[in-house]
């Protein structure tokens, strides 16, 4: 009987083996039975057979030269087929033109077991999200960013500070996306929760305390955020989590004590995002039926997502744009000259809003720099009706789109010599210039990056201190190697400059 009932599990199992593997062979097909070149897929893991062994990044980078001939390509999100494009033309079209037939992100949305994760404006399906982008757009008027650049350049003055005493004087290994994520959460801390601490200064700070779980990216968190991005099946599965349980937490905890200290004094901050989302929240129309936790993990599923996107984005930046600046010597004098040059026309001790968008050199460094690492390699979209992208081409509903930016940064049609650092090709550039959608490091159409003046203005204040005070010298390679756990852009080892005090 025993010897009976092990042969019929081991049959149940080869049977189950037998037809996901026949499954999945099928869909391989699917690409080459529609005629569309495609990455040729490994068993199981498709197109994702690199894994925590190399970066998103570094492997949309390899995809865009691979068929660079091409202007889309397949390829397959372990059994999955999806979309690859790698023309601007379109991308235009998916992204803004045709933006009803792609109106949501692939990854996963599990409202239930993870409310902050899919909740957050980056997340959020339609049609919620159409009213949430609505009601935040307000946070980002210029009005408001003037307010926050004052502040943002304190904690620049901060920074300054720390690189003195730290690198300088004590000489510590430098860790410039450790250094650059403290400067970043402090400025958020404000703007989001109305506190003013410095992570900089002491070392220590409510903020600084979930940033640290948002900013180290683990073998497992990585993995995590990897099936989120890409298998959102097996995300729903395993019931995977956007955010670190641990930055939930933290964030639930200080989000509640803002809010309850606010209710016991009567006092508020017209410039924080809680006192924006607490004006929200009560007049917020919630579908009908939903749960009386709706709204409370709506207010802090924004504040998470503006956390880390601020934070993650701006550090990466400043740290490609330090250690390109360290390898050009007379773009960074020309860079420092033409800062020096605004502060003695202004005749303030620091650059404020208005000065510092008059320094067109420092916004075409900072361009070229989001050009050559646009810190998100890939832009998702999931079709939601069939729809014919060419004339030999419709995709069809279900299908994941991923628009391959780093492609589009590296074509050598839009950008001559494109693996090198010229600021000049972004000169008279604005923040809101996309260059005919060949430079899309904030995304494009409804669903761009809603913060992308806020953190551009963020590098801005750093640089234009840092640069008046310090030269940068190398102190890495100057390709940096890329973390294989972040689905983000980042520096593996956190890149570092030797920071030499101007006299």
């Amino acid at each position: 009987m025993f010897g009976f009932i092990v042969e019929l599990v081991l049959v149940f199992i080869i049977s189950c083996l037998s037809i996901f593997y026949l499954f999945v062979r099928s869909n391989y097909g699917y690409w080459k039975k529609r005629g569309v070149p495609y990455d040729e897929p490994k068993l199981i893991f498709g197109s994702l057979s690199f894994l925590m062994r190399r970066s998103f990044w570094d492997v949309f980078y390899d995809l865009g030269k691979k068929y660079k001939k091409y202007d889309y390509v397949g390829i397959f999100m372990s059994w999955k087929p999806a979309l690859m494009l790698l023309s601007k033309d379109l991308s235009k079209k998916v992204l803004v033109k045709d933006s009803d037939s792609f109106q949501d992100r692939y990854s996963y949305s599990g409202m239930k077991d993870d409310p902050l994760g899919s909740l957050n404006l980056f997340s959020i399906k339609s049609p919620m999200w159409m009213q949430m982008r609505n009601e935040l757009s307000p946070m980002f008027t210029s009005l408001r960013l003037k307010g926050v650049t004052e502040l943002m350049n304190i904690n620049s003055t901060e920074l300054v500070r720390r690189v003195q005493k730290d690198y300088i004087e004590k000489n510590e290994p430098v860790d410039l996306k450790q250094l650059f994520s403290m400067y970043t959460s402090d400025t958020v801390a404000y703007t989001v929760f109305g506190i003013r601490v410095s992570a900089l200064k002491e070392l220590a700070s409510p903020l600084w305390d979930i940033t640290q779980h948002m900013v180290k990216w683990t073998f497992w968190r990585g993995l995590e955020f990897t099936m989120v991005f890409f298998l959102p099946v097996i995300a729903e599965i395993f019931r995977l989590k956007f955010f670190s349980q641990a930055a939930t937490e933290h964030i639930r905890k200080l989000f509640h004590e803002v809010v309850a200290q606010r209710k016991k004094t009567g006092e508020s901050n017209d410039k924080d995002l809680v006192n924006h989302l607490l004006k929200l929240k009560a007049n917020l129309k919630l579908p009908v039926g939903s749960d009386a936790e709706l709204a409370d993990n709506l207010m802090m599923a924004q504040v998470a997502v503006f956390i880390l996107g601020s934070i993650e984005t701006s550090s990466t930046t400043l740290s490609y744009f330090l250690n390109e600046l360290a390898y050009h010597p007379e773009e960074q004098e020309k860079l420092y000259q033409e800062v020096t040059a605004a502060l003695k026309e202004s005749g303030k001790e620091i650059l404020e809003y208005d000065d510092l968008l008059k320094v067109k050199y420092l916004t075409a460094c900072m361009h070229e720099t989001l050009r050559k690492y646009p810190p998100v390699p890939h832009l998702d979209r999931v079709c939601n009706k069939a729809y014919k992208l060419t004339e030999n081409m419709t995709v069809e509903p279900g299908t994941p789109v991923y628009v391959n930016v780093v492609a589009i940064h590296y074509n050598e049609e839009y950008y001559p010599e494109p693996e090198e650092w010229k600021p000049e090709r972004f000169i008279n550039s604005t923040d809101s210039d996309n260059h005919d959608f060949a430079f899309l490091p904030f995304g494009e159409g409804p669903r761009f990056c809603i913060g992308k003046r806020y953190g551009m203005m963020q590098i801005r204040t750093a640089i234009a201190q840092l640069i008046t005070k310090y030269k940068f010298e190398p102190a890495a390679p100057k390709k940096l190697e890329t973390d294989p756990y972040s689905v983000i852009l980042g520096p593996k080892d956190g890149g570092k400059v030797k920071f030499v005090p101007r006299t």
